[in-house]
């Protein structure tokens, strides 16, 4: 989206990247971004990253600015903006619950809300991060017990890191891929550390691109993912959703990405001014 010629998650010569998926690179001149995100993004792709402290005032250009932890995995940020119309917050990929790898969402008031809609309609409704733990922790430890290797399919960034950790806290091996332990050691970097990666360890994680489908999977292999088996997400779902837009109380309401238009004519439903974006299209207030 753009904003006053600034991009959001969008190329532009100014754009704030709100975190490290490649789903959500931009690039410009200047990129605006966590030094999280800018670390794991470089393990990617490269660009002029400026580095941006949570809760600390800056400039994009001429427009003030402050970022906020998202909670979507390590470094990811939502961003507040102060233009002439009033204060624009557009969240990124988000979370409401915290997760064990990455910083506590925080959502500012604001007078618009530029909101992610991946989950937006009813049906997703997940199990909080702690419950959907004690389900994965009962599937390996049934797993092992039974002397099978228990196989997790993970999103590679993220994802991975937020299950290893949760083995980890509960004294479980693993291996990992190549890909996970180049993130994990960045994420170390950040004061989250793995004590458990092995190179014959009790868990084996791959990538959920592996060529799989989730009713092929053995009785000892899961996909970890809001949009697999076991509902251990860094995104909100429909519930935390509506959770964040009552926190922001905005004025306007804008959805994007997932199920926007869905999301949007429910938000209306509920008495919201709401109306849903295309992904790089420009935002008016």
């Amino acid at each position: 989206m753009l904003v006053k010629g600034i991009g959001l998650d969008s190329s532009a010569k100014l754009a704030f990247q709100s975190h490290a998926h490649s789903d959500h690179f931009v690039s410009g001149e200047v990129i605006f971004a966590t030094r999280a995100t800018k670390f794991l993004s470089h393990l990617r792709k490269g660009g002029f990253y400026r580095e941006v402290k949570f809760r600390k005032t800056f400039y994009i250009g001429d427009v003030k600015a402050k970022l906020y932890p998202a909670g979507h995995m390590l470094g990811s940020a939502g961003i507040k903006l102060w233009l002439e119309a009033g204060t624009l917050f557009y969240t990124g990929d988000t979370k409401w619950f915290k997760l064990r790898t990455a910083e506590k969402s925080r959502f500012p008031r604001a007078d618009f809300l530029v909101i992610e809609a991946t989950f937006g309609v009813p049906a997703f409704a997940f199990p909080s991060p702690r419950e959907a733990e004690k389900k994965l922790i009962s599937f390996v430890e049934e797993a092992l017990d039974r002397g099978k290797k228990p196989v997790l399919y993970v999103n590679q960034m993220g994802k991975a890191q937020e299950v290893m950790k949760i083995l980890d806290v509960h004294g479980i091996t693993v291996r990992p891929s190549r890909e996970m332990l180049k993130v994990a050691r960045v994420y170390s970097k950040f004061g989250v550390r793995f004590d458990n990666i092995e190179r014959d360890g009790e868990v084996i994680l791959r990538s959920y691109r592996s060529p799989k489908v989730e009713n092929s999977l053995s009785p000892w292999e899961l996909t970890v993912s809001g949009f697999g088996r076991l509902k251990l997400s860094n995104h909100a779902d429909f519930w935390e959703l509506v959770r964040i837009v009552e926190k922001v109380k905005p004025e306007k309401v804008f959805t994007v990405y997932g199920f926007a238009r869905e999301f949007a004519e429910i938000l209306r439903g509920l008495g919201h001014e709401a109306f849903p974006l295309l992904p790089n299209s420009e935002i008016k207030v």
